[in-house]
């Protein structure tokens, strides 16, 4: 049986389990402690109902916006994909015989101009929705909404 495109994938750009874990690890506590003091001032800021949640959307989506710049910036412009799995550590642009298609990198020398971008799929989505944005970090959110909203009433 022939390998599969995750198969082949992990195959060329091999992930490592503890380095995923890590990452995603991080990921979770940036993002439950950024919610937890989103909350904290939504509730200094008397923030209710809708405008509370407004506050808490914007305020991910610019931490999110922060985190994939650094991610990009480590990277060398790579993405996300050199930190995280994406879809299933799926390589985009790799056909049934595991050969990458894709955009080359742009470079000065010969050997820099033939080498394959290789791109994970949706690794974008891990940065952006991943760690629990719309789960335990919305909890610790809403924990802090509530708890300093009630004090300072």
């Amino acid at each position: 049986m022939p390998p599969t495109k995750q198969e082949l994938s992990l195959l060329i750009n091999p992930l490592v389990p503890e380095s995923l874990a890590h990452n995603n690890r991080v990921l979770t506590s940036l993002h439950s402690v950024t919610a937890f003091l989103l909350g904290l001032t939504a509730g200094i800021l008397s923030l209710q109902s809708a405008t509370g949640f407004a506050f808490y959307f914007l305020g991910t989506v610019v931490v999110s916006a922060l985190f994939h710049a650094l991610v990009l910036y480590r990277s060398g412009g790579w993405g996300a994909g050199v930190y995280f799995a994406g879809a299933q550590g799926e390589v985009s642009g790799l056909d049934e015989r595991g050969i990458v298609r894709g955009a080359t990198t742009t470079g000065s020398s010969i050997a820099d101009k033939s080498a394959k971008k290789m791109v994970r799929r949706a690794a974008w989505r891990d940065v952006w929705f991943g760690g629990g944005v719309l789960g335990e970090a919305l909890s610790g959110f809403v924990l802090g909404w509530a708890g300093a909203g009630g004090v300072l009433r």
